[in-house]
C-alpha cells in the first residue's frame, strides 16, 4: 500500500475536518475497477464518540439521480421505452406552462436539465411539504419558465421525479421497488435505501447525523425526508456501497459475473447530452475544465486532461460526491455530514490528484482561502429605525394565495403575527416588525435563515397582498413565488 494511503490521506482528512468543522467523513477509492481502500474518520455526531467507517450511512442526495437514469437505461434495453418517447405518453397529466415543452418533452429531456425552468425549480412545492410525488408533478404547470425549452442548462430536481414516475408507468412497479430490484439487490448494496422512511424502517445503526451552521455554531440538525422528490434526491447509502456501484460502471455494466447494464447503456449514460452548466468562481486554476457537459444523471468534464464523470449531492446537513475516471478504471466516493462543502472537496480533490498522477495541491489551504475571500452571505437590508406598521396587527391577517406554493396564512397569536405555508410544515414563522410594513420572518425551523415579508396596501386602505424577500436554500428558490402574493377574497 502506498505512503499516500497509509499516512498522508488520513492527515489531510483530519485537517479538513478541523478547518471546515465536519464531524464525519467516509471514503472509498477504486483502481482497476476494484475497491483498493475505504475508511471513515471522526464521529457520527458532534460531541459524541461514535465510530465512523465505510459502512456509515449518509443521505446521498442528488447522487440518487444517476440511479434513476440507470433504471431508465435498463428499461430502454428491454425495449419497454425509448429515450425519444414523449413524457405525456406515459404521464398524461404532465404539463408545464410552456405548451411546446409540455408536448415535446421526451424521456431523455428529463435527465439533462433543459426544461426552460429556473434552476432548482419547484423547491417551494416539495421541500418540507406534505405533498405526494404526484401532487408535486401536478404543481409544475404553475412554474414560470425563464428560458425557452432546450435553450440552456438549468439544474433540476423535479424533472428527475417525473423520470421516476415514467419508470413506474412503464414497469408497473414503484420507483422504490425498481431501485431495490435493479440496483441495490444485484449489486449487493445491503446498506442502501431508496428513502429516509425505508432506512428508518430497516432499524440499521451506524448512521451519520446531519450538521449545519446555526447562528454561527455547527449544530446537529434533524434528518429531513425527501420522499416526495425521491427519484432525484432521497437515497441513503454508504461509501462502501457506492464504491460497489461505481465499480459496476468501471467494469462496463458488470458486477462480477452478473450483468447489470449493457456496455451500450453505460456509454449512453456517460455520453455528453447537454452542453454547459452554471458558471461559478473556482478556488484553483486546475478546477477550470476544458469542457463541461451533462450526461444522463452525471456531470461530465475534464480534470487534469482526463475525462471525469461525477455527481455531487447535498441535502440539509450533508454533502458528498462520487466520481469516475473511466479511462483509468478509477473512482472515488467521499461523503460528509456537514454543509461545509470544502471539507469533502478538499479530500476529494486530493484523492483525484493522486489517482491521475497530478502534482499535489494543498486543497485544505486553497479552499480555506477561497472561502475567506468568497463568503456566503445572506444579510438582510439595513433596518430603518423609528417606523411603525401602517395597520393594526389584525389587518394583516388572512389567507394569501400563491400560484406555486398554494395558500399562505397570516394569523395573530398572543399579540404577534405568524405566517404559515399551509402545505409546507417546514415554512412556519413568527413575524416581528422590521420597518414600515415589512416584518422579519423568524422560522420555527432555525435551519432556515431569516427573511422579510412586506405587506401591500391597496387604494381602499386594505392589505391586499404580500411579497417575500427570503434567502434561498440549497434546493429552494423563493424567487419562483408570485411577485405579489394576493390576498384571497373574503
Amino acid at each position: 500500500m502506498s505512503d499516500f494511503l497509509e499516512s498522508r490521506l488520513e492527515k489531510i482528512v483530519l485537517e479538513a475536518q478541523r478547518e471546515f468543522q465536519t464531524p464525519a467523513i467516509s471514503l472509498a477509492i477504486l483502481r482497476g475497477g476494484e475497491i483498493i481502500f475505504e475508511a471513515g474518520y471522526g464521529t457520527r455526531t458532534l460531541g459524541a464518540e461514535e465510530t465512523v467507517d465505510a459502512d456509515t450511512s449518509y443521505a446521498i442526495a442528488s447522487m440518487s439521480k444517476s440511479m434513476t437514469a440507470a433504471i431508465l437505461a435498463g428499461l430502454v434495453e428491454q425495449g419497454a421505452i425509448s429515450w425519444d418517447d414523449r413524457v405525456s405518453d406515459y404521464l398524461p397529466d404532465f404539463r408545464l406552462q410552456d405548451g411546446t415543452a409540455s408536448r415535446e418533452f421526451r424521456v431523455r429531456d428529463l435527465l439533462i436539465h433543459n426544461s426552460g425552468l429556473r434552476s432548482e425549480a419547484g423547491g417551494t412545492i416539495w421541500y418540507g411539504s406534505d405533498r405526494t410525488r404526484q401532487e408535486v408533478v401536478r404543481g409544475l404547470r404553475f412554474l414560470r419558465p425563464v428560458s425557452d425549452f432546450r435553450e440552456r442548462f438549468a439544474y433540476q430536481n423535479v424533472t428527475f421525479l417525473v423520470a421516476g414516475l415514467v419508470a413506474e408507468a412503464v414497469s408497473g412497479e414503484r420507483w422504490d421497488d425498481l431501485i431495490q430490484r435493479r440496483i441495490f439487490d444485484p449489486l449487493g448494496l445491503t446498506r442502501s435505501f431508496p428513502t429516509l422512511s425505508a432506512r428508518d424502517a430497516s432499524a440499521i445503526g451506524n448512521i451519520a447525523s446531519p450538521h449545519a451552521l446555526i447562528q454561527g455554531q455547527t449544530s446537529v440538525i434533524p434528518y429531513r425526508g425527501h420522499d416526495n422528490i425521491a427519484p432525484a434526491a432521497s437515497v441513503h447509502s454508504t461509501a462502501h456501497d457506492l464504491a460497489r456501484y461505481l465499480a459496476m460502471f468501471l467494469n462496463r455494466g458488470m458486477a462480477g459475473e452478473k450483468r447489470i447494464l449493457s456496455e451500450a447503456s453505460v456509454a449512453e449514460l456517460h455520453r455528453s447530452h447537454m452542453v454547459g452548466r452554471d458558471l461559478v468562481p473556482v478556488a484553483h486554476p486546475r478546477l477550470k475544465p476544458a469542457f463541461a457537459t451533462y450526461g444522463y444523471g452525471w456531470f461530465i468534464d475534464s480534470y487534469g486532461g482526463e475525462k471525469r464523470v461525477y455527481h455531487s449531492g447535498g441535502v440539509d446537513g450533508m454533502r458528498g460526491q462520487i466520481a469516475l475516471f473511466p479511462e483509468r478504471g478509477s473512482g472515488v466516493v467521499v461523503l460528509s455530514n456537514s454543509e461545509n462543502q470544502y471539507a469533502y472537496q478538499s479530500v476529494l480533490m486530493t484523492i483525484e490528484d493522486w489517482l491521475i498522477g497530478a502534482e499535489p495541491v494543498d486543497w485544505v489551504r486553497t479552499y480555506s482561502e477561497f472561502a475567506r475571500t468568497n463568503p456566503d452571505r445572506t444579510e438582510l437590508p439595513e433596518r430603518i429605525a423609528g417606523t411603525a406598521p401602517l395597520h393594526a396587527l389584525e389587518a394583516y391577517c388572512g389567507t394569501f394565495c400563491d400560484s406555486v406554493a398554494g395558500e399562505i396564512v397570516v394569523s395573530a397569536r398572543a399579540g404577534k403575527l405568524r405566517l404559515e405555508f399551509v402545505r409546507t410544515p417546514a415554512f412556519r414563522a413568527e413575524l416581528s416588525h422590521y420597518h414600515y410594513d415589512t416584518f422579519r420572518l423568524r422560522w420555527d425551523d432555525r435551519y432556515i435563515p431569516d427573511g422579510l415579508v412586506t405587506f401591500m396596501t391597496g387604494s381602499a386602505g386594505r392589505v391586499g397582498g404580500l411579497t417575500l424577500d427570503q434567502p434561498r436554500l440549497l434546493d429552494v428558490d423563493f424567487g419562483e413565488l408570485d411577485p405579489v402574493i394576493r390576498r384571497a377574497e373574503a
